[in-house]
């Protein structure tokens, strides 16, 4: 059975707040229109595990429409909302998510979410599933490898969860085709750069009333999600500086007029940390020893794995002291103390609302076609390899999310088109064009 039940007052709050978001999430309702009729997902089982946000339930809607069966769980213990999950479990959706799991009921609920009822048999697994940090894949893998018989492919919306993915790869253990949504080209601009500096500031501030402006912040990781928090924070006027492993990324940064520091410089001179790497133990004890008193810590990458929370919480070394639901002060001396936002997990999404409409309705939008499209080109994509979205699909992302740019955009004449060698429709870049 779902993981709620029936609460009609939370469901209509959910419902309401849901309607409301939809009204800048142009491209979810546009492929309303377009496939809601049609039903092209009728008869597919869709596993979802993202975490359950307003955005997120508008998309599970959608694929409702679409004709697809669907079973959900969430990627974050902590951060998915009650309402919006007691919407979706009213419209016949089987949801396994909360504002808040223990760790064995998190594992529970990806079980849950990837078992469909059949009728004279125990169960059927998935035809598609719909991943975040390739957190149901990497349990299916271990716990279930059958599962993945049957699967028709899965598409991974994260960083960290595309290097999972590749790291499977790797050892010889995919058993799935990928599409990797996350590296399509108006997902990445969107979630990571541009959702990361709106909805970062506001995860703060909902956790910590502290000034920004005038303070040195230091940002562990210049990939997309970094630049969106680098540029938010320096609007702000704080002095931010970047912490890297890669000389192409460190390089950018400078270029940015960014100051490069190296890890133990960072840890003694900053006073706002914020990770954004993807890696484990990004900011970790040789770091937090060295740290000024009342630095801030926070993470905009994935899980709860960036900063060493186990050695701040869980070491028995420190004195942890709840100041409220998102923020705990750690003593480290008599003379020191850090504060410590969302118990290292996402500071947008636990600390805030996470990104705004509009861009999750770009990075639905890319699951939308992605599944599409391993459906209708299931030669295309094997077992076992990660593909990136087709060029012309992420065009026609960018022109459902605003159809208001798309009704002024140039045509090619034919002569240009010849010239460019590209038609009309698209696309009008190379595959391996870098935006």
């Amino acid at each position: 059975m779902d993981y709620y039940v029936k609460d009609i007052a939370l469901a209509e709050k959910g419902k309401k707040e849901v309607e409301l978001t939809l009204g800048d999430m142009p491209g979810l309702v546009q492929l309303e229109r377009m496939y809601s009729d049609k039903k092209p997902l009728q008869g597919i089982k869709i596993t979802g595990c993202v975490i359950v946000t307003y955005e997120t339930a508008a998309f599970i809607m959608l694929l409702k429409k679409m004709g697809a069966e669907l079973r959900w769980c969430s990627d974050n213990k902590y951060a998915s909302l009650d309402d919006a999950c007691a919407y979706v479990a009213s419209e016949g959706v089987p949801i396994f998510a909360t504002s808040e799991l223990t760790d064995e009921k998190y594992f529970w609920c990806m079980e849950q979410a990837a078992k469909f009822p059949v009728e004279g048999k125990d169960f059927a697994w998935p035809d598609i599933i719909i991943d975040d940090g390739c957190d149901i894949t990497r349990f299916l893998h271990e716990k279930y490898p059958e599962s993945y018989d049957n699967l028709k492919g899965t598409c991974e919306q994260t960083t960290c969860g595309i290097n999972a993915h590749h790291n499977l790869k790797k050892e010889g253990k995919l058993k799935t085709a990928v599409i990797n949504v996350n590296e399509s080209i108006t997902k990445s601009k969107f979630d990571n750069i541009y959702g990361s500096r709106e909805s970062l500031i506001e995860g703060i501030q909902a956790t910590v009333n502290v000034q920004i402006g005038g303070k040195r912040a230091v940002i562990y990781g210049y990939g997309e999600v970094g630049k969106g928090c680098a540029k938010v924070l320096r609007g702000l006027g704080a002095d931010v500086c970047i912490v890297e492993i890669d000389p192409i990324m460190a390089m950018q940064a400078k270029m940015e007029g960014f100051e490069i520091l190296s890890r133990e410089e960072a840890a003694k001179t900053g006073e706002i940390f914020i990770t954004a790497t993807g890696c484990i133990r990004t900011i970790a004890e040789q770091d937090l020893v060295l740290m000024k008193d009342r630095a801030i810590l926070m993470n905009m990458g994935h899980g709860n794995m960036e900063v060493d929370t186990d050695f701040l919480l869980r070491s028995g070394k420190f004195e942890v002291e709840k100041i409220n639901e998102g923020l705990k002060k750690i003593k480290i001396s008599q003379e020191r103390s850090l504060f410590l936002l969302a118990d290292g997990y996402l500071i947008n999404l636990v600390g805030g609302n996470g990104h705004p409409p509009r861009v999750m309705s770009i990075t639905y939008t890319n699951h939308v076609l992605a599944i599409l499209e391993i459906l209708n080109n299931p030669g295309k994509y094997q077992k076992g390899g990660i593909s990136r979205m087709p060029r012309l699909l992420d065009e026609q992302a960018a022109r459902l999310n605003f159809p208001d740019i798309s009704e002024k955009l140039t045509i090619l004449t034919d002569e240009q088109g010849k010239y460019l060698g590209f038609t009309k429709e698209g696309p009008f870049k190379r595959e391996d064009y870098e935006y």
